[in-house]
């Protein structure tokens, strides 16, 4: 056989065999794609079943935007808000009394009041001096305080105590260092007492000055004395007036 035949039937075979596979890869490829998108399960189905997320068991709700109110939340007894019973009923649970859950709301509304309190004067000073030089007894003293409520306190003044016992104010002695004696009444003598009250320190400032100023009127009758001034000198409307001015 010529060489330049046989060397073109060789090509000719070689060109047949590479063509025959060069189409059963496409034909086999074609046919794994037609399977995937074909069948009767679809796509997804064949995603390996360890990979699919469950959303039943999510602790998490999918919420579409703008599809819930603010009314919404204030039912939903997961929501833990001073809106709904189950918040209640967890503070009841935890042994807090839901008393002393308005009781921290009212605490910041008294922090609130101590800083108004500021513009007030911080302390008032009124007295009661004796007439007599002989002064006030002790004895006449205490049963003269005792008739009109004050409570001889462990700071040994007497103390006008409010509904829950905390001092609206102090009556002590015009003797230094000021304080009554625990005993020995009997023998004790002193040329008057000192009224004083701190307005930023209690809760009506003007209440108190009022109740303040009636006790010593009524105690100045009961021991023979005249009301003074911060300054010691007769107390006059007019300074009343101001001070009392100073409370608004």
């Amino acid at each position: 056989m010529d060489k330049d035949l046989l060397r073109m039937v060789i090509i000719a075979i070689g060109a047949v065999v590479i063509l025959s596979m060069v189409l059963w890869s496409l034909f086999k490829n074609g046919k794994k794609s037609r399977n995937m998108f074909e069948n009767d399960k679809g796509v997804l189905d064949n995603i390996d079943p360890n990979l699919v997320v469950h959303t039943e068991d999510d602790d998490f709700d999918i919420v579409p935007l703008g599809s819930t109110t603010a009314d919404d939340f204030v039912d939903t007894p997961s929501l833990k808000t001073r809106l709904n019973d189950a918040y209640m009923q967890e503070v009841q649970q935890s042994g807090v009394e839901t008393g002393d859950v308005l009781a921290g709301a009212m605490d910041k509304a008294d922090d609130l009041d101590l800083s108004i309190n500021q513009t007030l004067p911080p302390l008032i000073q009124l007295s009661i001096a004796a007439k007599s030089e002989q002064g006030i007894s002790g004895v006449q003293l205490k049963q003269a305080c005792e008739q009109l409520g004050l409570v001889f306190g462990s700071v040994q003044v007497f103390e006008r105590l409010d509904a829950h016992n905390r001092v609206d104010y102090a009556v002590a002695s015009m003797l230094e260092p000021g304080v009554f004696p625990q005993d020995e009444w009997e023998s004790y003598h002193c040329p008057g007492v000192t009224f004083f009250l701190q307005p930023r320190e209690v809760h009506d400032a003007q209440a108190v000055f009022s109740e303040m100023v009636n006790t010593i009127g009524q105690l100045a009758v009961l021991l023979n004395g005249d009301v003074l001034d911060q300054n010691r000198e007769i107390l006059t409307e007019q300074k009343l007036q101001e001070i009392e001015l100073s409370l608004l």
